[in-house]
């Protein structure tokens, strides 16, 4: 058995692909997937919870092993009901908008939270919501603004209803790695599983 842990703006995207090639190439493994935001994740897998886990922005810890696998541009996420503007923004600006956002530690927000200070600027935090589809559904009743990644929105249950700006100077981006325990030696079926992991 294989405990995989999983943001979920990439389960949404990752799920069944990733269960559809497990199924077929450990046929006498099982997988169980959980989905939750990273900080939740990592205290997971150092913990034993789980065996496996992506993360966003992970900072390196003797309690795990990162492995980078891609980046992921960030965006500012508006509703198209209550905006007009389409083209990109830049992030000093952003901080003029009521953003709703996780709370900490969350990734994300820790990365608007310090490009903002480079600019001595700060955020304006309209709500703190710890869950995507919560945050987008705020954005779309036009409570706030968010910041989030592309697969965020598309994976929702309606992404015409938003508008994606691209974020500049700076550009805003979140490294998705794969992380897991340094303290555990991975077994053969958890092995396979962090390389099905890469490919998917």
């Amino acid at each position: 058995r294989v405990a995989v842990g999983l943001p979920t703006s990439l389960a949404r995207v990752l799920t069944v692909p990733l269960t559809r090639a497990f199924s077929h190439q450990m046929p006498e493994a099982s997988i169980s997937i959980s989905e939750g935001l990273s900080a939740a994740m990592l205290e997971s897998l150092i913990n034993g919870r789980l065996d496996i886990v992506l993360l966003y922005n992970a900072r390196p810890s003797p309690d795990i092993e990162i492995t980078p696998l891609q980046v992921e541009d960030l965006f500012l996420v508006q509703a198209c009901a209550h905006s007009s503007s389409s083209g990109p923004v830049r992030l000093q600006d952003v901080a003029q908008l009521p953003l709703v956002i996780p709370s900490r530690p969350n990734a994300i927000r820790m990365r608007v939270e310090s490009e903002l200070a480079a600019l001595g600027c700060s955020p304006r935090i309209a709500l703190e919501i710890d869950g995507v589809s919560a945050i987008l559904d705020l954005v779309a009743d036009g409570i706030g603004n968010a910041v989030l990644s592309r697969n965020a929105v598309q994976s929702s249950v309606n992404p015409a209803l938003f508008r994606l700006r691209a974020i500049r100077d700076p550009q805003l981006q979140a490294q998705i790695a794969l992380a897991v325990s340094a303290q555990r030696p991975a077994t053969l079926t958890q092995r396979a599983t962090q390389n099905l992991i890469i490919d998917t």
